[in-house]
C-alpha cells in the first residue's frame, strides 16, 4: 500500500473515529432483552453500562467479606454461596430500576417519550456531534468537548430528575401536600422535598414488576 494511501487511511480514521465508535451500537442486529421493568424493555447495552458501574462496588464487598482477589475464575466463584457475577448483576437491576421508576415517573408528567436506549444513543451522538460542530465555529460549549457513554447518561438523567422533581412538587402542593411550606426555609423546603421524592421513588420501585429474560441475563458480564 502506497505511503499517500496509508496517510489518507489515518486521517479518515481520526477525524470520523468518534462518530464510528459511536454509532456502531445503532447498527446490526437489535440489541438483546434482559429483562422487563413494567413491562419495558431493558436493552441489553443499558444494563452492561450499570453492570460496569458496579463492578468497583462488588470487588470491594468480596474483598472485605471473604478477602477474595480479583482472578480469571473470581467472578464465577462461590463465596459460602455468593457469586460475584451475580451479586453484580442483582446491583445492576437495583440501580436500573431506580432510574427507570423516575423515568417512568417523568413520561406520566410528559417530560420523556421515548424510554428506549436507542434513542437515548442517538441523541448521544446527536449532542457530541453539536459540540465537534459548535468548537471547530469557535463558539462556546459548556461541559466538556465530548461525551463518553456514562458521562452523557448521568447528565441526561440529573437534569431529568430536576424536571421530574419540579413537576413532583406542584402536584404535591395542589393536593395540599405542603400546607406548611410557607413557615419554612428555602432549605428546609429542599429537604422536604427531597424526602417527599425519595420516598415516592421507594414507593415506586417497591411497586415495579420485574422480568427477567433468563438465558440473556445469565450471559451478561462485566467488562
Amino acid at each position: 500500500m502506497k505511503l499517500s494511501v496509508i496517510i489518507l487511511f489515518l486521517a479518515i480514521f481520526v477525524t470520523t473515529g468518534c462518530s464510528e465508535w459511536q454509532t456502531h451500537s445503532l447498527v446490526g442486529p437489535l440489541p438483546a432483552t434482559v429483562a422487563y421493568i413494567n413491562d419495558s424493555a431493558i436493552d441489553e447495552r443499558e444494563f452492561q453500562l450499570f453492570l460496569n458501574d458496579v463492578k468497583a462496588q462488588t470487588a470491594g464487598y468480596f474483598k472485605q467479606t471473604y478477602n477474595a482477589d480479583d482472578s480469571a475464575s473470581f467472578w464465577t466463584t462461590s463465596f459460602q454461596g455468593e457469586v460475584p457475577i451475580e451479586k453484580a448483576k442483582q446491583l445492576a437491576l437495583d440501580r436500573l430500576k431506580e432510574v427507570k421508576v423516575q423515568q417512568f415517573l417523568a413520561q406520566e408528567y410528559g417530560l420523556m417519550n421515548d424510554l428506549s436506549y436507542t434513542a437515548f444513543l442517538k441523541n448521544w451522538l446527536t449532542e457530541n456531534q453539536r459540540r465537534e460542530k459548535a468548537i471547530k465555529n469557535n463558539q462556546v460549549v459548556y461541559g466538556p468537548k465530548q461525551y463518553d457513554e456514562r458521562g452523557y447518561y448521568s447528565y441526561v438523567f440529573s437534569n431529568l430528575v430536576l424536571k421530574v422533581k419540579a413537576v413532583f412538587q406542584e402536584v404535591t402542593a395542589s393536593k395540599g401536600g405542603d400546607t406548611a411550606s410557607s413557615v419554612l426555609s428555602e432549605d428546609q423546603k429542599q429537604r422536604a422535598l427531597d424526602a417527599s421524592y425519595g420516598e415516592k421513588v421507594k414507593q415506586l420501585m417497591d411497586a415495579a414488576q420485574v422480568r427477567l429474560v433468563d438465558h440473556v441475563f445469565q450471559e451478561m458480564k462485566v467488562k
